[in-house]
């Protein structure tokens, strides 16, 4: 979706324009038409992780791509910040918030972190 891609961009423009770190994304062309309810929780998750990394993670850049294959989408963000410890329960609603939309989506979401950086890969199976 054409619209998807240029609105996770956009969200990648305003925190390159804030001067706070660089931004880059990259997206293919997605033909599958996704229902508005998908597009708005992966908008909803892009804004929700670059939020994270400019209030938490100190970091210097935030990478994010949205590619297809025959069997899914992905979307993943990473940031090279100070990380997290992801087995604790004290990091918050974000990432639970994270968790629990990509899962109303049918999706699956896998974060990882450490002192170099945070990665959030979601994977939606295309339902044909």
């Amino acid at each position: 979706s054409v619209v998807l891609s240029k609105k996770i961009k956009e969200e990648f423009q305003k925190i390159a324009d804030l001067k706070v770190c660089k931004t880059q994304f990259s997206s293919e062309e997605i033909k599958t038409n996704l229902s508005y309810q998908t597009k708005s929780v992966l908008l909803r998750i892009v804004q929700e992780f670059l939020q994270n990394s400019i209030k938490y993670s100190r970091c210097k850049s935030i990478v994010g791509s949205l590619t297809e294959n025959e069997k899914t989408i992905t979307l993943s963000i990473a940031d090279d910040g100070i990380g997290f410890d992801v087995t604790k329960k004290s990091n918050g609603i974000g990432l639970s918030n994270i968790k629990k939309r990509t899962e109303i989506i049918g999706g699956t979401s896998t974060i990882k972190s450490n002192s170099k950086g945070t990665h959030l890969l979601i994977s939606i199976p295309i339902q044909l």
